[in-house]
């Protein structure tokens, strides 16, 4: 199911229309309609956490927490997500004053010139960080982990990576090896919940620097 999952999203990502266009699946249509965020999101929470959440249900042993659902230890993972952040922090910073990533962020420009929606539309993508941590940190890793091992983990690692296509380059590579270390924290702490703190962290801070630059340039 998670090759499913990833063909799918990878197919969906890749062009900007609405799932309900079916331009994505390449029959054309006079005037489809662009998707937006929101579509983004829901679409993307769908495929990525409730999928796998009621394929388990109804298929699996019911049990989130053997896929890193679950607490785990909550002090170690707390110090985890503060390390991973602070490390990040001057790469985040750095890149920030690129131009490609300028260009791709933030990634609704809305939050630009509106400060109530730029509160909402981070609480909605902290939701979808949460199902995107799910299943690749929890679903995906757990699961490979237990069936293939460190060679399980690669493969997640590379359907990460697969996922950020489109995006600015140096992203797409990192996110291979970031994938790899977040799912040595999920394993270490028996929790994905670290890693989706830390990735969160890690955008908003990114869309403020990039926000605050183009503010002060204005």
């Amino acid at each position: 199911m998670g090759t499913l999952v990833v063909a799918f999203l990878f197919v969906y990502y890749i062009q900007p229309y609405s799932i309900e266009s079916l331009r994505w699946l390449g029959i054309q249509r006079e005037s489809p309609a662009l998707r937006d965020w929101n579509e983004y999101i829901l679409v993307s929470s769908m495929a990525l956490l409730w999928l796998p959440v009621l394929t388990l249900a109804f298929f699996g042993k019911g049990e989130l927490s053997l896929y890193g659902l679950a607490r785990g230890d909550g002090k170690l993972g707390a110090l985890y997500a503060l390390l991973m952040f602070l490390c990040m922090l001057p790469l985040v910073y750095f890149v920030a004053q690129r131009p490609d990533f300028q260009q791709y962020y933030p990634l609704d420009k809305r939050v630009l010139t509106d400060p109530m929606y730029a509160v909402y539309f981070q609480l909605a993508y902290g939701y979808y960080l949460f199902c995107w941590e799910f299943f690749f940190r929890g679903f995906l890793t757990f699961g490979l982990y237990r069936w293939m091992g460190w060679w399980g983990i690669g493969l997640q690692a590379g359907a990460f990576a697969l996922l950020h296509y489109g995006k600015p380059v140096p992203e797409v590579i990192g996110s291979f090896f970031a994938a790899l270390v977040l799912s040595w924290v999920a394993l270490r702490v028996r929790s994905f919940l670290p890693c989706f703190w830390a990735h969160w962290a890690v955008h908003m801070t990114l869309e403020v620097l990039i926000i605050l630059r183009h503010n002060a340039a204005m």
